[in-house]
């Protein structure tokens, strides 16, 4: 049997100079529902789970937000202990959970990536009976894209060492990796001159609710990082809004590819050409990244 992989990613811990104008860009123009409670920070939910983005407030002074860690499920405790050994194996830290964490779900562990962003592993995540009810939301966030000088070792890391599927690559540049859940990729690799986490997706209810998000960020004069693509690995339409007061990009995606189980197992990543028409079909030309 394959030793199996993390499941789906669940959330991102976001540090911000302002949690309460965080909170409320989040609210209008990504759609998610502040989770009510008694907390010392601000989580925020798409559907069931408990939330898909985490608030804490940034380092005196600072006047952008910062990706402090991402949190991805795990299938059960068998698939936990294999990841948690291949990560001691290969002669990295293992760590605990942040308290923040725990009180979610049953246990975990967590692990810094080569460019030092730590992520967390963790079984039995905490859900809600429904979810939030408001017309405007996503329905899941789907991944990570992280640009990263250390392309090759942060690939390796992800594939050797804690079990990510490549599903494609644009040759050295871009890796698509999958998790359990099957879809595309849940997390993305780019080669960059610096280490960043280029942007968060969110899969919407459709692609109205997208054009709507756009429509919503564009009459308010939120920048516009990338308009539409049309992506030809995950086969996803989408848009890209920044602010860096309130994190890295947030993408709103309707339709991403969901593997059959069969393709799952059998999948062979496709080697594309160093060719940003291979991020966006829609692009008229070969040779111009400037809006990725």
């Amino acid at each position: 049997m394959r030793q199996k992989g993390p499941y789906a990613m669940e959330f991102a811990r976001l540090a911000v100079p302002d949690v309460d104008a965080t909170k409320s860009f989040l609210d209008e123009f990504v759609g998610l529902d502040p989770v009510e409670g008694n907390f010392d920070r601000v989580y925020m939910r798409a559907a069931n789970d408990h939330h898909s983005i985490e608030l804490i407030d940034a380092a005196p002074g600072a006047d952008v937000a910062d990706v402090a860690a991402i949190g991805y499920s795990v299938e059960s405790e068998a698939v936990l202990d294999e990841l948690r050994a291949s990560v001691a194996g290969a002669g990295h830290d293992v760590h605990d959970l942040a308290e923040a964490t725990a009180q979610w779900v049953t246990t975990g562990f967590g692990v810094d990536d080569p460019n030092g962003l730590r992520f967390e592993f963790f079984t039995e995540y905490s859900q809600f009976a429904d979810v939030p009810f408001r017309l405007f939301r996503p329905n899941e966030v789907v991944h990570p894209f992280l640009g990263t000088p250390k392309w090759r070792e942060t690939v390796d890391f992800f594939v050797d060492v804690l079990r990510f599927r490549p599903s494609d690559y644009i040759r050295d540049n871009v890796a698509f990796l999958r998790s359990e859940n099957r879809y595309h990729h849940s997390l993305a690799i780019r080669k960059t001159e610096q280490f960043e986490v280029e942007h968060i997706c969110f899969i919407m209810q459709n692609l109205d609710h997208v054009m709507r998000g756009r429509a919503k960020a564009i009459y308010a004069d939120i920048p516009i990082a990338s308009d539409l693509v049309n992506h030809s690995g995950s086969e996803s339409i989408a848009f890209y809004m920044h602010d860096p007061a309130h994190g890295p990009r947030f993408e709103l995606c309707d339709g991403h590819v969901l593997m059959s189980e069969e393709q799952h197992e059998t999948h062979k990543p496709r080697q594309m050409s160093l060719d940003p028409r291979n991020i966006d079909i829609w692009r008229p030309v070969a040779d111009d990244w400037a809006g990725f």
